[in-house]
């Protein structure tokens, strides 16, 4: 009995390790801005950061309370250290058409996954095809912080650039590394042959 509770215990772990949400919150009250200059919306809001570990990244949202017939675009992008190019190669896209309206994440997938490497830069940007309603985001321009246990926040983005003005309230999804999938079929396998001892 304990080692069929054993085996399901660890198989609730696994369940909750496949797939993780991480807000990009540098720690500041999110604000809500409708209808402004801080809309940037088809130039793109993004969220400049860096991988601390290396990832497998699925998806992501964007906290927002859309309009009606309002698409938004959500791009991956690598990105160099001093945040001066941040479009260099696109990793990953995926547009969400008209999402419901409420104050809440919007996510999606992009079409395949992207693996992230440690020590190296990204950009993770949001456009759409028209100007944001009730679009939240974060009054904040560094310093970095840390988004334990893959991640580090630079900086907001508008456009290509660095922009000193604010940050959209953005959310990335992760798969935890293969190496991480392959201990834990080997502490299934492990209990599997205690279990026939």
């Amino acid at each position: 009995m304990k080692r069929g509770l054993s085996l399901l215990a660890l198989a609730a772990v696994a369940g909750t390790t496949f797939a993780q949400n991480f807000n990009f919150d540098p720690g500041v009250p999110l604000q809500l801005f409708t209808l402004n200059s801080n809309d940037g919306y088809s130039a793109g809001r993004g969220i400049f950061f860096q991988a601390t570990q290396n990832v497998v990244v699925q998806g992501g949202g964007f906290f927002n309370g859309f309009g009606t017939r309002q698409d938004f675009t959500m791009t991956l992008w690598t990105a160099d250290s001093s945040g001066s190019n941040l479009r260099i190669s696109n990793l990953g896209s995926f547009t969400i058409a008209s999402p419901n309206v409420g104050d809440l994440y919007n996510d999606g997938l992009f079409a395949g996954n992207v693996n992230l490497t440690a020590g190296s830069y990204y950009h993770l940007e949001v456009s759409s095809n028209a100007s944001f309603d009730r679009n939240f985001f974060y009054n904040w321009n560094g310093p970095s912080v840390n988004i334990p246990p893959y991640f580090t926040i630079i900086d907001g983005s508008q456009g290509a650039n660095l922009s000193n003005t604010v940050a959209p309230a953005l959310r990335i999804n992760v798969v935890p590394e293969p190496a991480t999938m392959l201990a834990l079929g080997a502490g299934l396998a492990a209990l599997a042959a205690r279990r026939r001892k």
